[in-house]
């Protein structure tokens, strides 16, 4: 057994594609699979069902993962350590994000850290919160970034920045029952409850934080979520935010998601009455686990990041 087999095995279970895997480590898919071959005989056993299209992990593979993964981590720290690795951040950087930070929030930050230490290349998964939140548990990823807090005693959240949540509309919205109340930056739309029940609605999947966070609202004021009028649901923003100005509904998304639209003119933007849509973003890493050299330099830079932002 050697290292690039268990490489090859690590990505072959993240990615669960043989091809993808290949690519990740710049390997042709026929010396990936000669490498699960290789290891999948050294052990006798099975790590991989590969009798339909897709790439399914055994039990013996779901098992065998989180020795592997700690093998690789081992090396890492090891090589770092005699290499002074503290003056040396190079090579790949993993992270699972959710949607809107995804979008919104991280490519600022890859930006500036980025200038900072100019050899890493960032391998970004991006899914809804809940994915991001299973894979963190599963050990694929060591850092995520997410937009909801969940109880969790193997999970540690540490707070990024924060966000709120609007209903958008598109630009000849006229409404009936919506009125505007005064807030330190000026004045504000709202819509009544009365009117958003009846409103055509577009909406995330339900993994989405967004969602989660919106319904949540809705239940603390004794609605059901279900009431709702949903004429579409979409698992990207962007989409619903085109969908918004064409007139096709309304939706509820991050203030920070749209703020190009709203300075362009191709939408509106109300608060809802006596519902609280703040909320916050998310740094997630698995209790107790060791952070890669790079995993850890990243988690101390966003963190002072947006402290500095906030400040």
């Amino acid at each position: 057994m050697d290292f690039k087999q268990i490489e090859a095995f690590v990505n072959v279970y993240r990615l669960r594609s043989f091809s993808l895997a290949g690519q990740a480590m710049y390997l042709t898919q026929p010396t990936v699979s000669s490498h699960i071959n290789d290891l999948e005989n050294e052990l006798g056993v099975k790590l991989f069902d590969r009798s339909s299209r897709d790439i399914i992990p055994t039990e013996a593979a779901d098992d065998f993962y989180r020795y592997a993964v700690s093998i690789l981590e081992t090396r890492t720290r090891a090589i770092n350590s005699l290499n002074g690795y503290k003056e040396k951040i190079e090579g790949r950087l993993e992270l699972a994000v959710s949607t809107i930070p995804g979008q919104y929030l991280l490519p600022r930050v890859m930006k500036g850290f980025n200038t900072l230490y100019p050899h890493i290349m960032f391998i970004i998964n991006q899914g809804d919160t809940q994915e991001v939140i299973k894979e963190i548990r599963q050990k694929k990823f060591q850092l995520g970034i997410v937009g909801a807090r969940f109880a969790d005693n193997k999970l540690e959240f540490e707070t990024l920045c924060s966000d709120r949540l609007l209903l958008i509309t598109s630009t000849d919205f006229k409404g009936s029952s919506h009125y505007q109340i005064k807030k330190k930056e000026g004045t504000e739309s709202l819509i009544t409850l009365d009117e958003l029940v009846s409103m055509p609605f577009i909406v995330r999947e339900r993994g989405s934080a967004t969602r989660q966070e919106f319904e949540t609202a809705l239940k603390a004021r004794g609605l059901n979520p279900e009431s709702l009028s949903i004429v579409a649901e979409m698992n990207s923003t962007e989409a619903i935010k085109c969908a918004v100005k064409e007139g096709l509904g309304v939706s509820v998304v991050s203030a920070r998601s749209v703020e190009d639209y709203l300075e362009l003119g191709l939408i509106k933007a109300f608060g809802i009455e006596g519902l609280n849509l703040k909320r916050s973003f998310y740094l997630v890493t698995l209790r107790g686990q060791p952070l890669s050299p790079n995993a850890a330099t990243f988690r101390q830079f966003i963190i002072e990041y947006f402290q500095k932002s906030s400040d």
